[in-house]
């Protein structure tokens, strides 16, 4: 099917291009690199995909593929009709999004299409300035982010940014989707997309932002009346590696991870998925949420809410591609199957929201093993919410892979990167700074009645840190044995900070990883019987 999509695609483009100005940008400034568009999706490549991971021991391009496709739905009750914007391909180019933002309550190819260039897709890099059309050109009028003094606001060493709409009637392949999708009304949303990386080359061992990509979306209704019971979904088409046909779409709902995985024997070690960052954000008294990367108090971020497995070329019905009618679309977000019906997990018997959240690495629980075909890939919702006119909401995601020997030391370490990810905050991801800590120092004189290992300072670090521990009173005895390790994440130890007997008290020790590669390491503490590991981050 995807070969017949191709060739659909290229001659719809012939019009499109012109008439739409459809661009695209590449973002390429680590291992994995992402074709964007500027109506929401990627753009193929050699026929293939739009999204690569160079880190692949491939000799031919293709064979690097992680990603075929992507994109943001926007899913909603307008006066209790179902409303939808997505990116979804089924032989026709995938979006119904149009270029541009939504001006004087209509779309800008619309309202001005003189101006088609401007609505294209915008790529800076650090060290940028106005020699580059993009940084010169940057479109603050459509809501382009900057800093303090103006200037274009670069997230991590490379951004591309775009803003599209839902709300062009006159996109060219809307007739396609208005005959599957019941006279798909428009939808006055109009989404900024920006997608940035972290400079970086090296494996995960080494630096785990050579490997990721983060991509942000502001959704904003610039129309006249309430959107509510809103959802946002990622949609993705994953291909893993050589053969597509037997990846199997997986969810860890504990992580907010989708992510597709392989036991076939041409593909048996990636793995590579999207894991939800920050979801919209909606009140609740006594929370906090990140939004744009500012706390808000009294609101809180929400999770993955749902998540439908896609079989795509392998199967129709409930395991099929969703989108043929509003009322199919509006099902999955609220964690139905396509038809309406309840999900069961075969492995419990009980309702679900969530295809497939068993775990591959312990052979538990709900998972599906056999061919899917070449489309597989999910809708990961987040929601619901309200977005009054002129409300905004904000969603955060990243791309991550991972490549172990085998597909469960690769589930393994795509987990522990998500989590790595969760755990820090958003200026970190964003713009590499070390959060500011406070060293509160403690009264020596004070002895500590249980043993205590306390996350290093600052964390992420460069090129030392401080590592804080306790050590009680243990019957009788003044003094007790005590090795403070740290490791690499393949376990490997790479210094040892404390070995020796210590007395009951509060300790604290350096930690120099001059020369060492940035990364995940891991500090251990082991003291009469007592163990306790903590994480730390080394970026330089």
């Amino acid at each position: 099917m995807k070969t017949k999509i191709i060739l659909i695609l290229f001659v719809s483009c012939l019009y499109s291009i012109s008439a739409q100005n459809i661009t695209y940008k590449r973002l390429d400034i680590n291992n994995i690199h992402l074709y964007l568009q500027n109506i929401g999706n990627l753009k193929y490549v050699d026929g293939v995909g739009g999204g690569y991971w160079n880190s692949l021991p491939s000799v031919e391009r293709w064979d690097s593929v992680i990603v075929f496709d992507q994109g943001p739905w926007v899913i909603g009750k307008i006066k209790n009709k179902v409303y939808v914007g997505m990116v979804q391909w089924w032989d026709v180019p995938s979006s119904i999004f149009s270029p541009g933002p939504i001006i004087n309550n209509k779309p800008a190819m619309y309202t001005a299409p003189q101006d088609s260039m401007r609505y294209r897709c915008y790529k800076i890099s650090r060290g940028d300035n106005a020699s580059n059309p993009d940084y010169s050109n940057w479109p603050v009028d459509f809501g382009a982010p900057v800093n303090s003094n103006g200037s274009p606001k670069l997230y991590g060493d490379q951004t591309i940014w775009t803003v599209y709409n839902a709300l062009d009637s006159t996109r060219s392949y809307r007739e396609y989707w208005n005959t599957h999708l019941d006279s798909l009304p428009v939808m006055p949303v109009e989404i900024q997309q920006t997608v940035f990386a972290r400079k970086g080359n090296l494996n995960d061992e080494a630096d785990i932002f050579s490997n990721i990509v983060f991509e942000e979306w502001t959704i904003i209704n610039k129309g006249n009346e309430t959107i509510d019971s809103t959802y946002f979904s990622l949609w993705t088409d994953i291909d893993l590696w050589l053969n597509s046909a037997y990846n199997i779409p997986q969810v860890d709902t504990s992580l907010g991870l989708g992510y597709l995985w392989s036991n076939n024997s041409q593909t048996p070690q990636l793995t590579a998925g999207y894991a939800l960052l920050y979801g919209p954000s909606v009140s609740s008294n006594g929370d906090r949420a990140v939004y744009k990367g500012r706390l808000k108090n009294n609101f809180k971020n929400l999770d993955m809410s749902s998540f439908h497995s896609i079989f795509g070329d392998a199967a129709v019905g409930n395991l099929g591609e969703p989108a043929f009618t509003r009322q199919k679309a509006w099902n999955i977000a609220r964690g139905y199957y396509p038809d309406g019906t309840v999900k069961i997990d075969s492995t419990t018997g009980k309702k679900t929201k969530y295809t497939f959240s068993g775990d591959p690495v312990t052979n538990s629980g709900w998972i599906r093993k056999e061919y899917t075909g070449g489309g597989a890939g999910f809708n990961m919702f987040s929601g619901p919410f309200t977005l009054a006119p002129n409300d905004t909401q904000w969603v955060m995601v990243a791309l991550v892979p991972a490549l172990g020997k085998d597909y469960k030391e690769s589930i393994t370490r795509l987990r522990k990167k998500v989590a790595l990810l969760k755990s820090l905050p958003y200026d970190s991801l964003a713009f590499g700074k070390t959060p500011l800590v406070v060293d509160v120092k403690e009264n020596q004189g004070v002895i500590p009645n249980s043993f205590m290992l306390y996350q290093n300072y600052p964390n992420p670090f460069n090129p030392s840190t401080t590592i804080k521990y306790s050590i009680p009173h243990i019957g009788t005895g003044h003094v007790v044995p005590a090795q403070l390790k740290v490791y690499d994440v393949l376990g490997r130890e790479v210094a040892i900070l404390v070995n020796e007997e210590k007395s009951p008290g509060n300790y604290e020790v350096k930690f120099d990883g001059t020369n060492i590669s940035s990364g995940v390491y891991f500090y251990t503490l082991s003291a009469n019987g007592f163990f306790q590991s903590k994480k730390m981050l080394l970026m330089k």
